[in-house]
């Protein structure tokens, strides 16, 4: 074999194939039945999100509808959508109907009804039939149907905006509350569409025109709108359109003393009354810009569809607004004059529109998913055992401390594993599934939200007590935690330490999207499990773990077993991937053949596809000494019996947190070098149970390589004093029971 082939065949080593021959089979839930409750299909904002919402997902599940009464004009209905209508009756009678309807909801296995503008009666009414009603605040607390004391009983309230949960909690109502933006979507817009309507409304066609959208009544403020546009047209040539009609009581007389206010000002013929608009958003693009006037809010649709379309807005600083930002939103103070509006309204008109930088980041983003998962997280009475999430079952380090955990609790308790991807090995998976465990994919995509709706469904199907998250997807768990934090399901979040704070800190603009903050998921975990003595969020106070990885120690006639070699051989053990160093020791090899020609360096462990550049750089590398004094060998499950063949085990690492392949080694009674990363120090004990280094360059680990293999005493002595340690303190008996006294302690307390 040539180079070139010899080259090629250890890459092929090297390289973990993309998928493994057999994957964990899928969870299969069916098409479980959605249930939403509202008073009206009217055209207003909360009905257009429950609408939005049963559209999207009517493909996967069946989507009901309950509407308590009729209005004479109505959103469409998506196609798809199972609508129940109360018949026109008495108040008694609609209960009685409530009932009979709750007792569907409950008998189709999804007891989950969310409630929009219901009042208390009426929800109560469904949960006397066995249904699970949950009631939904479209609106500050101004516009609230009710007063906050008839929520005190729901098992949990949603919100759409963090500001109306403030309001909630500021009047003492201390019901687990969830917030929800929805962030709505924007179609693309007819070619014609704003020729048309500037056409249908009579308007100049070239005139900049300030568009509102919102049923008037007097909530929206319509007369400080017809006041700017009388200050604003002596200066330039601007135009208002108001989409929508009067609603409500009070509509009426809004909207006539809106047409005396604009006759008394004298801007009549510069305003368009334009009444309500199916799907008003499709009139965003003959708008200059939207204004929003509003004395109070929840979370305005007609904002986010504007600005999710690049229109600037601006907008009253109230409730929601300005929760979800976007570059085009200008938010003016409630005791702002008029003459700050109107400079204000000026500005955004004078921008020229630049729709590749003013689309918001969230545009597209399936907020709408959101109300998905509440759907499906009904409360449960938990069963004692053990969810296990995880992302992958690869040849990591992480799966194998899940693997070595999953195999010494088999005989003891309930538990099974949830897989959030597809693996690149099956080596663990065949080893769980061998021993009876159970494993399934969540999911066959990537989505984040296919993964939580899926292990949510599970969770409650399974009754599991508690959920734990183990080296998973900071965005999958955000949205368990956020789903599931007001049912039974403890939570625990075993944590590889610091690398994995920074992975749920990337996801700041996720957490701000889907309302819910690290802080807030840190708050919500019953535990906290971190590998090694380090720090933790301020948050999670108060419920931090530390429990390290544990391993089996091979016997005392296995170490050692082999013949001694004729010369060093050194054993990197782990992933091929630049947060191991793999180049780094490459070159210090070349530096100890100064000292030790004959020293050998032997690769044990394969590259993830995403590192494959990684794995043809090291190879290049190596070079000629490719078979001559660097060997590779792949992946290598059996590594912990292997190890004792080893002249010394080097193991570097980034954002350690209880690396197996440093007690793998210890146990095998090798002499071990390792790096100052996380929990390695805690085992490592420099100069006792082996070498720890400050420093990750060549030189550095050269000389620490020269130490043990030239030293056979020095070898010898933190070769058993480091079997030693592991004996003591890191056996996988140890790690077992902890795990297991954690798991329980929260099983006693919920009994």
């Amino acid at each position: 074999m040539d180079s070139a082939d010899h080259a090629a065949a250890a890459l092929q080593t090297l390289l973990a194939p993309e998928h493994a021959q057999t994957q964990p089979p899928l969870y299969e839930h069916g098409r479980p039945t959605l249930t939403a409750a509202i008073a009206t299909l009217a055209l207003g904002g909360a009905e257009r999100i429950v609408l939005d919402w049963a559209a999207s997902c009517a493909e996967k599940y069946h989507v009901r509808l309950v509407v308590l009464r009729g209005t004479p004009t109505e959103w469409p209905v998506p196609q798809d959508i199972t609508i129940t209508r109360l018949a026109a009756s008495t108040a008694s009678n609609t209960m009685a109907q409530l009932t009979t309807i709750g007792t569907e909801i409950a008998a189709s296995g999804n007891p989950v009804v969310l409630c929009h503008l219901l009042t208390a009666a009426e929800r109560k009414a469904l949960a006397h039939g066995g249904a699970q009603p949950v009631p939904v605040l479209h609106n500050a607390a101004a516009g609230w149907i009710e007063e906050a004391g008839k929520l005190v009983d729901a098992p949990l309230v949603i919100t759409v905006s963090r500001a109306a949960r403030s309001e909630l909690r500021s009047l003492g109502l201390c019901t687990p509350c969830a917030v929800v933006h929805h962030l709505p979507r924007t179609p693309p817009p007819r070619p014609d569409a704003r020729s048309h309507w500037r056409a249908q409304w009579a308007l100049p066609t070239h005139a900049r025109v300030i568009g509102m959208i919102g049923a008037v009544k007097p909530q929206k403020d319509y007369p400080r709108a017809l006041r700017l546009l009388a200050t604003l047209h002596t200066r330039r040539d601007v135009w208002l359109v108001i989409v929508g009609g009067p609603v409500g009581r009070d509509g009426p007389l809004a909207w006539s003393a809106l047409l005396t206010l604009a006759q008394h000002l004298g801007v009549d013929s510069r305003v368009r009354l334009a009444g309500f608009v199916n799907h008003a958003a499709d009139c965003l693009p003959a708008f200059d810009m939207l204004l929003n006037t509003s004395r109070h809010e929840g979370l305005s649709i007609a904002t986010l569809e504007a600005l999710a379309a690049g229109l600037p807005v601006v907008a009253s600083a109230v409730g929601g607004q300005g929760e979800i930002p976007a570059p085009e939103l200008a938010l003016m103070p409630t005791d702002a004059t008029d003459a700050q509006w109107a400079s204000t309204i000026e500005h955004a008109l004078d921008r020229p529109p630049d729709h590749a930088t003013s689309a918001p980041a969230w545009r597209g983003f399936p907020a709408h998913r959101v109300w998905t998962l509440f759907h499906l997280a009904q409360d449960y009475v938990a069963q004692p055992g053990v969810l296990f999430v995880t992302a992958n079952l690869n040849a990591g380090g992480a799966q194998r401390s899940l693997c070595n955990l999953a195999l010494a609790l088999n005989s003891s308790m309930r538990f099974e594993i949830a897989v959030c991807d597809d693996s690149s090995s099956d080596y663990f998976h065949n080893t769980l599934k061998s021993a009876g465990i159970i494993v399934h994919r969540s999911a066959a995509t990537r989505d984040c939200f296919d993964h939580a709706e899926a292990i949510v469904q599970r969770t409650v199907a399974e009754r599991h007590a508690t959920i734990c998250f183990w080296n998973v997807d900071a965005k999958v768990k955000l949205l368990l935690v956020k789903a599931l934090a007001h049912t039974a399901a403890r939570l625990i979040d075993v944590s590889p330490g610091g690398y994995a704070f920074e992975e749920m800190h990337a996801t700041r603009d996720f957490q701000q999207w889907i309302a819910y903050a690290e802080n807030e998921y840190y708050a919500r975990l019953d535990a906290l499990v971190l590998k090694y003595r380090g720090d933790a969020p301020a948050a999670a106070r108060g419920r931090v773990k530390v429990i390290p990885n544990g391993v089996s120690l091979p016997s005392q006639h296995a170490v050692g077993k082999s013949a001694p070699r004729p010369a060093p051989v050194i054993a990197v053990s782990g992933r091929i991937a630049p947060s191991k160093f793999v180049l780094e020791v490459v070159a210090s090899m070349r530096l100890l053949w100064r000292t030790h020609p004959q020293a050998e360096l032997h690769l044990l462990g394969r590259a993830e596809p995403r590192h494959a550049a990684y794995a043809r750089e090291l190879l290049a590398t190596i070079g000629i000494e490719l078979g001559r004094r660097i060997f590779v060998h792949g992946a290598v499950f059996d590594a912990p019996e292997r190890l004792s063949d080893y002249s010394a085990a080097l193991i570097l690492g980034e954002h350690q947190g209880s690396p197996n392949a440093v007690l793998e080694a210890l146990a095998a009674g090798v002499p071990v070098v390792a790096n100052d990363s996380g929990g390695t120090r805690e085992m490592v004990f420099n100069g006792r149970t082996g070498l720890l280094l400050r420093e990750r360059t060549p030189s550095a680990i050269a000389a620490a390589l020269a130490r043990v293999i030239g030293d056979p005493g020095l070898a010898q002595r933190l070769a058993h004093a480091g079997r030693r340690h592991v004996e003591k303190n890191f056996s996988m008996l140890q790690m077992a029971s902890t795990y297991r006294m954690l798991f329980e302690s929260g099983w006693r307390k919920s009994s």
